[in-house]
């Protein structure tokens, strides 16, 4: 009887095999079709959505600066008493934006491309990460599908900043370290060190992914599958790259760790433990209520309460079931959102926009519980050997479909484009200033101008420091043409409150009206009620005067 059955079985394994690969590759051409979907769907709202930050002005306009110089210690060339100092954290970064503006030219598109292009590796990167820890290629996929239609996920995706990278980084390192891990060489540690240490010369938020990957180390080394040989070669790597930027830096500025050290204390980054966890703390209490002055914030309290709600049982389950194999895939993943957010607790800069680190690794843990749980609903595949479970139940697969309805729902219902368009308003600019004139402006509008042509508000907050007056100021640095935003006036009003935007402008405010009044015509006056403001919880609130002054007369 056993000799009889055994063909049987070997014919079942082969069956089985076949199932698996047919399967398999279904997934990775419905991967690839979904990817470009996604992809050209996103180009067609790319600049529409968010609404263009200064943040992003300020990035591509370094980088550009840098271009046209041919000079890697410049600064930004909008500011001249806010004192900047050189350094190469971000270099890689301006160096991608430089490139990439040669080829499609200077605009917001350009740079928002880099950050979809990263968004797609993400998710391929993704995929492969999630088909390491789930049973089947369909729950993968889903675990891809909600990350994608995610709105802050989307949010990073458009930016024209270095999130998405991070996060890309982020996903990259930790497929490569689970990936290799049966076979892990130290070949493998001085990849991932390089990769790591590379992402040092796109922002310092790269220290959430050396955390992150260090918890991974960890756990392998728990487990017996790595030595310490292996975690010292990747801290040795990541720490020589760390040497050559400072090194980098230091060439250009001198004083670069004393500055540095200086502008990490202005934002909370040299607080002690009680501090940094009270803005942990602050962190996710802003995020919750959609409350920041500087960015837009999507509303993502379902998702924060899902991702806590969904963490805390999967640490009940594993500390009820410390033995039973049939939870212990969850470990590592929630093992790695504890990195990401001990990440950026060390970093101690609770910037809005980097909640999304904590998103790809969130979702994987959801799908993976909701498996773990409930594998009769998630999407089937060869290792759940659902011949097993019956036909009834295996129709009835509801839960998948619930999951990207309502992921779907709250993004349309809260992707919200500006009331106005971005190259409209850089077009009526344009239109009342020609040639070529200094101007002191907004920093959103640099779009508008030349390279070196704008000079920005955040300069002002120091003139009264240094015994500058607003007069000094203009004839000083020659400049021509003044564009006034109402905005000013009610950040002036409201004063400490929206301080954090352009720094403390009331003891220049009166000296700058007056100026204006007594030195200055009119050019021309129009509204915006998305760009005529950088203060996120009022854009699109109401219509915002824009004036734009010519200085006809020296005071």
């Amino acid at each position: 009887m056993d000799d009889n059955k055994t063909p049987v079985k070997r014919i079942r394994a082969v069956a089985n095999i076949s199932r698996a690969v047919k399967q398999l590759t279904r997934s990775e051409q419905a991967l690839y079709c979904y990817l470009g979907l996604y992809f050209l769907v996103n180009l067609l709202f790319l600049t529409a959505f968010p609404y263009v930050h200064s943040d992003e002005s300020w990035l591509s306009g370094l980088s550009r600066h840098i271009a046209t110089t041919g000079d890697i210690g410049v600064t930004e060339p909008f500011f001249n008493v806010y004192q900047r100092y050189p350094h190469a954290i971000r270099l890689l970064f301006h160096l991608l934006q430089a490139g990439f503006m040669q080829l499609f030219g200077y605009q917001i598109f350009t740079f928002r491309l880099i950050s979809l292009l990263f968004s797609v590796a993400t998710l391929y990167f993704f995929y492969k990460l999630s088909r390491l820890f789930c049973r089947s290629a369909g729950t993968a996929l889903l675990a891809t599908l909600l990350l994608s239609l995610d709105l802050q996920y989307l949010y990073a995706s458009h930016l024209a900043r270095q999130e998405i990278i991070i996060v890309f980084i982020l996903v990259l390192a930790l497929y490569l370290l689970i990936s290799r891990i049966d076979t892990h060489r130290y070949r493998d540690d001085l990849g991932l060190g390089i990769i790591v240490g590379l992402g040092i010369g796109v922002h310092p938020n790269i220290l959430v992914v050396a955390v992150t990957i260090g918890l991974g180390y960890a756990y392998y080394l728990y487990q017996k599958k790595i030595s310490w040989r292996n975690l010292a070669l990747l801290v040795l790597v990541i720490g020589l790259f760390a040497v050559l930027f400072v090194g980098l830096s230091i060439t250009m500025d001198p004083d670069y760790l004393a500055h540095y050290t200086q502008q990490g204390r202005n934002f909370g980054v040299g607080d002690g433990l009680l501090g940094k966890w009270q803005g942990l703390l602050l962190f996710y209490q802003h995020l919750f209520n959609q409350f920041s002055i500087e960015y837009y914030m999507p509303n993502i309290r379902f998702q924060l309460l899902g991702f806590a709600l969904v963490a805390v049982l999967s640490l009940g389950l594993l500390a009820k079931h410390r033995s039973t194999p049939r939870y212990q895939p969850l470990r590592l993943p929630l093992l790695l959102v504890f990195g990401v957010n001990l990440g950026i607790f060390v970093i101690g800069r609770y910037n809005v926009t980097s909640v999304v680190f904590i998103f790809p690794l969130c979702y994987l843990l959801t799908v993976l519980l909701l498996e773990t749980v409930y594998p009769e609903q998630m999407p089937a595949g060869p290792m759940l050997n659902t011949h097993l479970i019956p036909e009834k139940k295996r129709k009835k697969k509801w839960l998948p479909g619930l999951l990207v309805l309502i992921t779907a729902v709250l993004t349309l219902t809260g992707l919200q484009p500006p009331a106005n368009s971005y190259a409209a308003y850089l077009r009526q600019i344009q239109t009342a200033i020609p040639g070529s004139p200094k101007i002191l402006g907004n920093l959103n509008a640099e779009y508008a101008f030349a390279d070196g042509q704008l000079l920005d508000y955040r300069n002002l907050q120091y003139l009264d420091d240094q015994g500058i007056t607003f007069a000094d100021y203009v004839a000083a640095q020659q400049i021509e043409v003044i564009i006034y935003y109402d905005e000013l006036a009610v950040i002036v009003a409201n004063h400490p409150r929206y301080d954090v935007m352009y720094g403390d402008l009331t003891p220049i405010a009166a000296e700058m009206t007056a100026f204006i009044a007594a030195h200055c015509e009119e050019i021309t006056v129009f509204s915006d009620a998305s760009y005529g403001t950088n203060l996120a919880p009022l854009i699109d609130a109401r219509p915002w005067p824009i004036h734009i002054f010519r200085v006809t007369t020296a005071p």
